[in-house]
């Protein structure tokens, strides 16, 4: 038999585009998985750092006859702000490692804003204690300055990598900030511990809700069907 008229090879024909789709698609939420912040650890660790340490400035607090806490309270406090600091840059330091060009660059840059940022804070801070301002006032402004702080890092962070919950969270920290100094002390810290820390472990719960549902229907999706 002539070679000329022999039956088409089947895997010469053109690629079903469903399956093109598909593999695109897998292939950019493995990229997403991998270069993304995960949210539910950023949440996690400013969540239980908020939640204990407001809650032990709020006991404090109350027993005061002044509605301030005393001092070793926010050595405590600020050792959990440390530590969830520590957290967020190594863990998007990891995430973004190997990663060149603008995604790897704008990744350590957000990474160290949180540093930059602290470090205003308590310049802030020292010169509003050295120019004589009230107590009560710099213990509503080291509440009110460092969550402003991080809910707009968040609301950033969000812009940034295009995740509704980030941004969400974001902009619900910074709002219980706003509201929790006009509550006033020794109320500004349950506030804080409550709406704030809570809110934070909140959106790590959702964030693992919706991540686990997520694989959950991209494993149980039917293959796609060649062309016939």
């Amino acid at each position: 038999m002539d070679a000329s008229h022999e039956a088409p090879d089947p895997t010469d024909a053109p690629p079903d585009p469903s399956q093109v789709h598909e593999i695109i698609r897998a292939q950019r939420l493995a990229v997403r998985d991998g270069i993304e912040p995960d949210a539910r650890v950023l949440f996690g660790a400013w969540g239980v750092a908020w939640l204990v340490g407001y809650l032990v400035l709020y006991a404090s607090a109350r027993s005061s006859s002044t509605h301030t806490p005393a001092g070793w309270p926010f050595v405590a406090f600020y050792a959990l702000l440390a530590a969830a600091i520590v957290v967020t840059i190594v863990h998007i330091a990891r995430r973004t490692k190997g990663v060149a060009g603008p995604s790897g660059t704008s990744g350590a840059m957000y990474g160290f804003s949180w540093t930059i940022g602290f470090v205003a804070v308590v310049l802030i801070m020292t010169g509003l204690t050295r120019a004589g301002a009230d107590p009560v006032v710099l213990n509503l402004g080291w509440n009110a300055l460092p969550c402003l702080l991080v809910g707009m890092l968040y609301l950033a962070g969000g812009a940034m990598w295009r995740s509704t919950v980030l941004y969400a969270l974001g902009a619900w920290i910074a709002l219980v900030g706003g509201a929790a100094t006009v509550a006033g002390l020794p109320g500004t810290f349950l506030v804080m511990a409550l709406a704030g820390g809570g809110g934070m472990l909140l959106g790590a719960l959702i964030t693992h809700v919706l991540e686990f549902r997520g694989s959950r229907s991209r494993t149980h999706e039917p293959e796609p069907r060649s062309a016939a």
